[in-house]
């Protein structure tokens, strides 16, 4: 039995040679291969947004290295009643990090 097709309506277009390299250098831009999508999306919307959310992903990378460290510290504190202060200038240098980071995209 075949799946029935979600989008069932084929637009067939011409565009030259010229055209398709500024196609092919648009959709690098906005990252996306499916041209399908791509005409979609442009016909639809008329533009797009492309985020780059690199900054955010390393300030949750570094906010996970913080809470690793405090997870470690807490349980030799738990395990041994006391905590080396390296350990806690470490978190401490983390959290810096991560607060100097902030700052600079605000």
């Amino acid at each position: 039995m075949e799946k029935k097709r979600k989008r069932d309506v084929p637009q067939l277009f011409f565009i030259s040679k010229d055209e398709e390299r500024l196609l092919a250098e648009k959709m690098s831009e906005a990252g996306i291969r499916n041209k399908s999508a791509y005409f979609r999306k442009m016909t639809l919307d008329g533009y797009i947004i492309k985020q780059d959310f690199s900054a955010v992903k390393a300030v949750v990378n570094e906010l996970s290295r913080i809470g690793n460290n405090l997870n470690q510290v807490t349980k030799i504190a738990n395990t041994y009643g006391d905590v080396y202060i390296s350990e806690l200038k470490s978190i401490r240098e983390g959290i810096d990090k991560v607060w100097q980071q902030l700052s600079s995209k605000v």
